[in-house]
């Protein structure tokens, strides 16, 4: 007896193809495989998607859309700017951890794909600094932040995220990412988020 699909056709070939993507590879993985973890004839996936190429950055616009939106959420359901640097990089981590077929083909898989794909990856990269840059400011304005470049500080906070995440992934995804939003959460806080002291 065959097994109950849940979801429609198209939610399904994307999480097969996520799925797929971050545990093999792009260039590894084969449309007949998506298509038979997703429950549906391998040229279905043509009916929703004109090439493989255009399956993955559907992937990315997925992650980007609902994940980018929570981000956002997150930060405004808390007050203060220290609590809203905080909970951004746990939730971000959160999200990676939760899931880890997108980290993997977000940050593992991208040196090896098309300027397509990598131009949808960026624009996934931009819309989390974009959401950073935000908090770097409203702290500046609210004098919580010292006073800094917002576009450069997100820059070097995003990448202190991004390499603490390229380390999980690195390790398979072995041990729980939240567990080190404490210590990045510190990290940032003391090189961009506290004032210089009266006796520094």
């Amino acid at each position: 007896m065959a097994r109950k699909r849940v979801g429609n056709k198209r939610e399904r070939i994307i999480n097969a193809a996520a799925r797929f993507f971050g545990e093999k590879g792009y260039h590894q993985t084969t449309t007949s495989e998506i298509a038979d973890a997703a429950g549906v004839a391998a040229g279905t996936i043509y009916i929703y998607f004109k090439s493989k190429e255009m399956l993955i950055v559907a992937v990315f616009e997925e992650f980007l859309g609902s994940h980018m939106e929570r981000l956002k959420q997150g930060v405004e359901a808390v007050g203060g700017s220290e609590a809203k640097m905080r909970r951004l990089l746990t939730l971000g981590l959160e999200l990676m951890e939760s899931n880890p077929s997108s980290a993997r083909i977000f940050l593992s898989q991208l040196r090896q794909s098309s300027e397509m794909i990598k131009t949808v990856a960026k624009k996934s990269s931009r819309a989390y600094k974009d959401i950073i840059e935000g908090v770097i400011k409203d702290g500046i304005s609210a004098g919580d932040f010292r006073e800094s470049d917002p576009v450069a500080t997100a820059v070097m906070v995003f990448g202190a995220y991004q390499n603490m995440v390229l380390e999980w992934v690195a390790a398979d995804c072995s041990y729980p990412l939240t567990a080190k939003a404490s210590d990045l959460s510190e990290f940032i806080l003391k090189g961009v988020g506290c004032k210089e002291s009266a006796e520094g």
